[in-house]
């Protein structure tokens, strides 16, 4: 009896279970969904390199003049707001909201700074998309990009009001980090878009 008392007391307890961080269901459906939106923009580029190597034509066409420096510095701010984005998150993930929410709307305004940006290019340009296949192009592929940059904005904006409750809401950080999963997504879009519509000749 003894002996099993003995056995009982230095028996090994049994080791805790190890827990995974496990992405959120939305967060695995919006990487699945990204992954068709990169489908629809390598459709577009696609497009565009087919057309631009039967054009015969060098691209962009003469008389098309595009402010290169000016689309570089507010490609720079927008790939810094995937920084600002991700630190949002970052404080999030630490239970610091306060933090998170300024964070967020610094990149919102780094956002709307960027399509202003673009808006005052177009007004600009002295070509239109019914000029030639390189403006039908140039706007068609960078007003959807644009039109993403807006959806996001909104997106963000809608994490605010979700955010601004006292309480603790258990499904705000898998949305806060799913729209980080959209943004970076829109900055990796541009900067393709930006090497090829701006930088490549």
């Amino acid at each position: 009896m003894e002996f099993v008392t003995q056995a009982l007391a230095t028996k090994k307890t049994p080791r805790e279970p190890i827990t995974f961080n496990r992405p959120s269901i939305l967060g695995v459906g919006t990487i699945v969904w990204l992954g068709s939106e990169f489908m629809f923009f390598g459709g577009l580029f696609a497009a565009y390199f087919t057309i631009r190597a039967h054009d015969g034509t060098p691209w962009p066409p003469r008389g098309i003049h595009l402010d290169v420096v000016q689309s570089g510095i507010f490609t720079l701010i927008l790939v810094m707001s995937s920084v600002t984005m991700q630190k949002g998150v970052f404080e999030a993930e630490h239970g610091r909201k306060t933090a998170a929410k300024w964070w967020i709307i610094l990149t919102m305004i780094m956002g709307l700074s960027f399509v202003a940006n673009q808006a005052v290019e177009w007004s600009k340009n002295a070509f239109g998309p019914q000029t030639n296949a390189y403006g039908s192009l140039f706007y068609m592929m960078t007003g959807i990009h644009g039109l993403h940059v807006i959806l996001g904005i909104l997106a963000m904006g809608f994490l605010l009001v979700r955010m601004a409750g006292r309480g603790r809401d258990p499904g705000e950080l898998s949305a806060l980090q799913s729209v980080s999963y959209y943004w970076h997504f829109v900055d990796v879009v541009w900067i393709a878009l930006y090497s090829v519509l701006f930088l490549l000749h």
